[in-house]
């Protein structure tokens, strides 16, 4: 999940430096085509998994439209901290709602942590307040992440197994939120593409990777232990940021780091509940 959570922070750094929405598409069609020949060797979906994968779209699509949004009003270092920093207590609570799974305690504690640190980290005081559009959008996009991790898990858990649900959704996907950026963008959408090319396949295969490391997690672990370890990935966001986007490297957002780091530490020296 650190692999993970490093590769997710790269990409969507990718996503910031330019075209937004086109990007998140394009990046999705390089995954569906990749993941398009695994569907000839995993199951079909089931009756009873469809629906699973039609909310899933859904889901995944407000998701991707919702980070467009934030990043277009909002720093990196900042938009990408709220985005992914309310995901652990969305999907606490929609995993005990859903599934009843309830976090241990300490669990509990290293997820509090977890926030109140990425929390910090987007509201740095020596910078002025976000914007509130973007604020909104970015809660959003974590309130769609946090479903989305809820409904893949139970869709993991189907008899078709882990792999045939990743390989499915990944290339309905990207099919899916193609047709609707297109329809949004209109014929602008193939120049940006083209401009961006390199930048679309690289973020592609990053997120297909990170993706899929993902899914496999969601299946063999508790929701909100996963989703949190992959919160990890605000550490490389806030490296990235200093190291490639000019962001300022300051004490509290170092401090608030650290708090990151011992909440996922708690995490992992605990077993779930």
């Amino acid at each position: 999940m650190l692999l993970a959570g490093l590769l997710h922070a790269t990409w969507h750094a990718i996503v910031k430096t330019g075209g937004g929405l086109s990007i998140l598409a394009g990046m999705g069609l390089v995954s569906g085509i990749v993941a398009m020949p695994v569907l000839f060797f995993v199951p079909a979906p089931s009756a009873s998994t469809w629906p699973i994968i039609l909310v899933s779209l859904a889901l995944h699509a407000g998701y991707k439209a919702s980070l467009a949004a934030a990043y277009r009003s909002a720093e990196f270092g900042r938009a990408y901290p709220i985005a992914r920093g309310t995901v652990p207590l969305f999907a606490a609570l929609f995993a005990f709602v859903a599934l009843q799974q309830i976090p241990a305690p300490g669990q509990l504690a290293g997820i509090s942590m977890i926030v109140l640190g990425i929390f910090g980290l987007a509201h740095d005081r020596l910078e002025r307040m976000i914007d509130r559009r973007a604020l909104w959008a970015a809660i959003c996009a974590a309130a769609m992440v946090a479903g989305y991790s809820v409904v893949d898990a139970s869709g993991t858990r189907q008899p078709e197994g882990w792999g045939s649900f990743t390989a499915w959704i990944i290339v309905l996907d990207s099919i899916v939120f193609f047709i609707l950026a297109a329809l949004y963008r209109g014929p602008e959408i193939w120049g940006e593409l083209r401009h961006a090319r390199l930048r679309v396949l690289v973020a592609g295969l990053l997120g297909l990777i990170s993706f899929a490391v993902f899914l496999w997690a969601l299946s063999r672990n508790p929701i909100a232990n996963v989703v949190a370890f992959r919160e990890c990935s605000v550490l490389f966001a806030t490296l990235l940021g200093v190291s490639f986007l000019n962001e300022r490297a300051t004490l509290q957002r170092l401090g608030c780091a650290a708090l990151i780091a011992t909440g996922l530490v708690t995490i992992a020296l605990l077993k779930p509940a």
